[in-house]
């Protein structure tokens, strides 16, 4: 197994842990703890917001006691002893109801689906990041529309959104694309993202199911390119499986290419196809992934951008297609 440290990419030897956070060991001891605030100090060791469900009881006492235990197995059996589940998601970590965190991983999964298929402008401005946060008793439907405008994008169907008040929060950057869902996953929600001409990036609130097959790819007959029709190729007998876990944020080219020399191969960047697609080599990826093959690694990488990968001859060849037919 291999890791990486946020910023530009440092493998750490095979012997050595790996560096995701929700795999480090953790020894201590909560008695009696609030689960809102349990979430609040865990977050720190998870180096990710732990968010919990408005449907679970945000004051259910947390005891537990963990030695030398990694932290993924931590947030598990809290979850587990409050009646929930957890969700690992690209940027927060949810405490959910038990049996829901299959479907929001699932609606993260067609989130990114449908963003791969629309222009590189708007795919743009669904991907900036910022800091958010909010007064308690914030009311979700005024949250969501001032951060939609904010960002630039029409949003429908802001009126499925129940009348509520939600508990103060404070988010570091996160995607105008994730944080909408953010929000929405408390109601059973998600944003189903389009490119409606002369309107932009357009998105409409839906069933967090609606549209999303049990794997989490979008049902859909769009001529959008989808990502089973994407996928990258190995055009040699594959190596015995290996196990890598990748927590980054660097720029793309150099991110492949500490990838590529980890895994023997030479990196051939097509940086005229990305130049067509409006990609620049030098922007930035962030990703965290934990125990994947080779192929759900570059997935990883280069599926938030819809580039191609393939692995021929000792090159791991990466490029852009063409554009979708309209």
């Amino acid at each position: 197994m291999f890791a990486a440290a946020v910023a530009f990419i440092a493998f750490a030897p095979a012997t050595l842990p790996a560096a995701d956070p929700l795999d480090t060991p953790l020894t201590a001891t909560w008695s009696g703890l609030g689960l809102r605030d349990w979430a609040d100090r865990v977050a720190a060791a998870a180096g990710l917001p732990v968010v919990v469900d408005r449907r679970l009881d945000p004051d259910a006492l947390v005891s537990l006691e963990c030695r030398d235990e990694p932290l993924r197995a931590v947030l598990g059996r809290a979850a587990a002893a409050v009646g929930g589940d957890v969700a690992v998601l690209a940027s927060t970590i949810r405490v959910v109801p038990a049996g829901t965190a299959g479907g929001i991983l699932a609606a993260e999964s067609a989130r990114r689906a449908a963003i791969r298929g629309l222009p590189p402008r708007q795919r743009a401005a669904l991907e900036t990041r910022r800091a958010w946060h909010w007064p308690a008793a914030a009311r979700p439907r005024d949250l969501l529309e001032a951060r939609a405008a904010a960002g630039g994008v029409r949003l429908e169907g802001v009126e499925a959104v129940p009348h509520d008040h939600l508990p103060a929060a404070s988010y570091p950057a996160i995607s105008l694309a994730e944080a909408l869902d953010l929000v929405l996953a408390h109601y059973d929600l998600r944003v189903d993202w389009r490119d409606a001409p002369g309107a932009g990036a357009t998105g409409r609130i839906v069933g967090i199911g609606t549209g999303v097959a049990a794997t989490g790819d979008v049902a859909t007959t769009s001529p959008r390119r989808q990502p089973a029709a994407r996928r990258g190729r190995v055009d040699a007998a594959k190596p015995p499986r290996e196990s890598f876990s990748l927590r980054a944020e660097a720029p793309l080219e150099k991110l492949l290419a500490s990838v590529a020399e980890r895994l023997g191969l030479a990196l051939d960047l097509d940086r005229e196809s990305l130049r067509r697609r409006g990609i620049a080599p030098g922007e930035i990826v962030r990703l965290s992934v934990s125990d994947a093959s080779r192929e759900q690694l570059l997935d990883a990488i280069l599926d938030p951008l819809a580039l191609d990968w393939r692995i021929a001859a000792g090159r791991l060849e990466v490029s852009a297609p063409p554009p979708p037919e309209r």
